[in-house]
């Protein structure tokens, strides 16, 4: 039998075959996404064993004893419960876990170098605003909205609360609010109103509420290395090439 045509569940004489599921992923745009992201993975490994990575005993058992902690799997019988719950074996469970470390040791030596230089070229962007802001999708209501914040002396939260719209407060890098809005906050005082913004689809007023300086920290580190390495992957996706009926979905 074809292994397409294998039945991987029934229910009340219903049967899923590997074909009808995967039918019925591609039907709703879920195929190409897997398959991307399972070809990624499958990359990943490949690249890190060609580069002579391992993961060495001791490292598995630390892995499998945080995994263990973080899902409060406390017996082995928590831990078997755990994986049959799952449809998962010992097995499956300990391949995860070394795939896992050898992607995090892969992503280590793609990027060991390209941290500082990128840290250095791009550092402005890793600014911290903490930020109120509304969007709006007329730019004559978004210059009614700042009219009345400058000329009547009142906030921005009362504005935009008095005209039914909700304000967005919250932190984040420079970099992450595009270009247009990012340019126009660099040197903003701390409680003056920017904008209106007009970005490609909307209009932008928000106010810095707070500013925390650019700091190559651990965490700092560790997205640099996560963004440099996702761009690293994505270029190597553009090089593959799928099967017509995933490729629709693949996008």
């Amino acid at each position: 039998m074809n292994t397409v045509d294998t039945v991987i569940a029934s229910l009340d004489g219903i049967r899923l075959s590997l074909a009808g599921l995967l039918r019925w992923l591609r039907a709703r745009g879920r195929l190409g996404p897997l398959v991307r992201e399972a070809l990624a993975a499958q990359l990943v490994q490949e690249q890190a064993r060609q580069a002579g990575l391992s993961a060495r005993a001791e490292e598995l058992q630390a892995a499998a004893d945080a995994f263990r902690r973080r899902h409060g799997l406390n017996a082995a019988a928590d831990t078997r419960a755990w994986l049959a719950a799952k449809s998962m074996t010992v097995d499956d469970l300990e391949e995860g876990l070394e795939e896992g470390l050898l992607a995090d040791k892969f992503r280590q030596h793609v990027t060991a170098n390209q941290v500082d230089r990128h840290w250095q070229e791009h550092q402005a962007g890793y600014e911290r605003l903490r930020l109120a802001l509304v969007t709006v999708g007329r730019e004559e209501l978004a210059r009614e909205l700042a009219s009345q914040v400058r000329e009547d002396g009142r906030t921005l939260a009362d504005v935009v609360r008095e005209h039914g719209l909700a304000l967005d407060r919250g932190a984040r890098l420079r970099k992450d609010l595009g270009s247009p809005l990012a340019e126009a906050l660099a040197a903003a005082p701390i409680g003056q109103l920017v904008g209106p913004v007009a970005t490609a689809r909307d209009f932008t007023l928000a106010v810095v509420e707070e500013r925390r300086p650019a700091e190559l920290d651990t965490a700092t580190r560790q997205l640099i290395r996560d963004e440099l390495f996702e761009a690293w992957l994505a270029e190597r996706l553009q090089r593959a090439t799928f099967n017509a009926t995933v490729a629709e979905t693949s996008e």
